[in-house]
């Protein structure tokens, strides 16, 4: 049975939305965390794994990077964050529009 790819691709759509917001980023990992548990498809679950890995690590280098805004460098930290999620958006995007792993093992 061929399961439908339609709620990861809007989990990355919210993902991507949540580049100058981070409100649907919440969204995106709730449905993730919930599709992820539904589904027997193994690269459907690689890519909401790798979704919800997007989610914790750029909320683990946001908090990092606001606190650390008084010594400047958080500014710099806060921009790298947001080029991590890009990389993580358009990496995990693509392969799942090819129906490959989010990463080669």
């Amino acid at each position: 049975m061929i399961e439908s790819r339609t709620p990861a691709h809007v989990s990355y759509a919210l993902i991507a939305l949540s580049i100058p917001t981070a409100f649907p980023m919440l969204v995106a990992v709730i449905m993730a965390y919930v599709y992820r548990a539904r589904t027997d498809d193994a690269l459907l679950y690689a890519h909401y794994t790798w979704q919800i890995r997007t989610f914790w690590i750029n909320l683990l280098l946001a908090i990092i990077g606001l606190g650390l805004t008084l010594l400047l460098i958080g500014y710099l930290i806060l921009f790298l964050n947001q080029l991590y999620l890009l990389y993580r958006l358009v990496v995990g995007w693509y392969r799942l529009s090819q129906e490959r792993y989010p990463v080669e093992w």
